[in-house]
């Protein structure tokens, strides 16, 4: 009878230890506090490929700035709407994820004869009633100005999460 109990101890243990234990949840990044978020600082001099013109300039709205590196300019803003009401910011958008969150973005050209400007701007979506609005403007035109604001937003969602 010893033998047996042993036994279904020894089993008892084996049981226990060969059940792994469930792996632990991975965090949910949360938004920032944005009341203390300082705009100009959510993008750096490195984050582009020249430096820049002039030093980051807030805007006149809260969370807003603008970044101007050669012949191109970046500025972005947080603003108090949904993905949907934002949407009507890009002309001929299309759907896009950035770092996980629904997007919208678009392309537009603007201008005539020598110096013609595009214009990349993607909308964000970082809660159910606030977006990310980056704009790039490029002179001379270029596609690249869709990939500047798309990239930028990456880095931009990325430091807004913790």
């Amino acid at each position: 009878m010893n033998r047996s109990l042993g036994a279904v101890a020894l089993l008892a243990v084996l049981t226990a230890c060969s059940t792994p234990a469930p792996p632990p949840a991975p965090a949910t990044p949360t938004l920032r506090d944005l009341a203390s978020v300082d705009a100009c600082t959510l993008l750096v001099e490195s984050d582009f490929a020249k430096p820049f013109t002039k030093a980051p300039e807030p805007l006149n709205e809260p969370l807003s700035c603008r970044w101007s590196i050669e012949r191109q300019q970046v500025w972005m803003s947080i603003e108090n709407e949904s993905l949907e009401q934002a949407k009507v910011r890009v002309n001929e958008g299309s759907e896009l994820t950035v770092k996980g969150h629904k997007a919208w973005w678009g392309l537009q050209f603007e201008g005539s004869g020598g110096e013609q400007t595009s214009t990349g701007i993607a909308v964000t979506e970082l809660a159910a009633d606030r977006v990310l609005v980056v704009t790039a403007e490029m002179t001379p035109s270029t596609r690249d100005a869709g990939t500047l604001a798309r990239t930028r937003s990456e880095l931009v969602v990325q430091r807004l999460f913790t």
